[in-house]
């Protein structure tokens, strides 16, 4: 067997062609993905931390600054960024001659997550070593704000980044109507987070590519596109499914005994949908 072009064709192929995910680098990455997680629940634990709503809160900014970098990536790649003209001309050329967001591994997926995983492992691991529980998420949110001003001159569809926040808030609020309570500190936010995933999906998918013909964009999540295939073409069901299940794993959890462990798997759950639904809502709104 040509391990050599196996590997190129499921691993490397993907990254540099763009062409998303297939079943086998899927399932690779699941797997470090947990691997990882169970090692960082373990280091942390081990140092004295404590997995609760504060440290949930501090998270937060790493997610919002990875989900920004990658879209700077995506207008340097689709060459939004290339056709604006403007007064962040100058700025924009500087960061495009400087090469650090070009297309690559570490800038896209899942790189990207690498990336921002280790930066927040270090940062928050020193904070907390050394009393100073703020200074990693105050850093990632300052370089969140600063990649945030970078995209501002090319939002463009506003309207449709407005409608998603706008589903995603009222699917949320109906949720806490019916669950008021729950031992999980931010119980709403697990659920908020993939709401905000499979509406951003929805939305791009069902609405802007309906009535935009000047750009189309695509899943490229396995699981997604099954879901879209099996429905007829149609990413409401990814969108319903992903919040029913959300708020089935609150509820799971509610009956786990160890506060750090379901709070750690919360937390895992927020990332895994804040991420990519960042991300896919300030690409749509930038139009990259």
């Amino acid at each position: 067997m040509d391990f050599g072009g196996f590997f190129n064709e499921h691993y490397i192929k993907p990254i540099v062609m763009g062409e998303g995910y297939n079943p086998i680098n899927t399932v690779t990455y699941a797997i470090i993905a947990v691997i990882a997680a169970f090692l960082i629940y373990k280091l942390f634990r081990k140092a004295g931390v404590e997995f609760n709503k504060e440290f949930m809160i501090r998270i937060i900014p790493y997610i919002l600054l990875g989900s920004t970098v990658r879209v700077v990536t995506d207008s340097i790649a689709t060459g939004g960024m290339q056709r604006y003209e403007g007064l962040f001309r100058p700025v924009y050329d500087i960061i495009i001659a400087s090469h650090i967001y070009d297309y690559g591994f570490i800038t896209t997926s899942p790189g990207i997550y690498f990336v921002i995983g280790i930066f927040a492992i270090i940062t928050m691991y020193y904070s907390y070593k050394n009393g100073k529980h703020d200074f990693g998420p105050s850093l990632a949110m300052g370089l969140f704000i600063l990649h945030l001003i970078i995209l501002l001159p090319l939002f463009t569809n506003i309207v449709f980044g407005a409608l998603i926040l706008a589903l995603a808030g009222s699917i949320t609020a109906v949720y806490l109507v019916i669950k008021r309570k729950s031992t999980i500190p931010l119980h709403w936010l697990v659920v908020l987070a993939q709401a905000l995933d499979g509406s951003a999906t929805f939305i791009t998918i069902d609405v802007f590519n309906k009535s935009i013909a000047a750009m189309k964009y695509s899943e490229q999540h396995v699981l997604a596109n099954s879901i879209f295939d099996m429905f007829g073409g149609s990413m409401l069901p990814f969108l319903i499914l992903k919040v029913l299940l959300a708020a089935v794993i609150v509820h799971i959890l509610e009956n786990e005994k160890d506060q750090n462990e379901k709070n750690y798997i919360a937390l895992l759950i927020i990332i895994f949908g804040l991420a990519p639904g960042i991300r896919d809502m300030l690409r749509l709104v930038c139009g990259v």
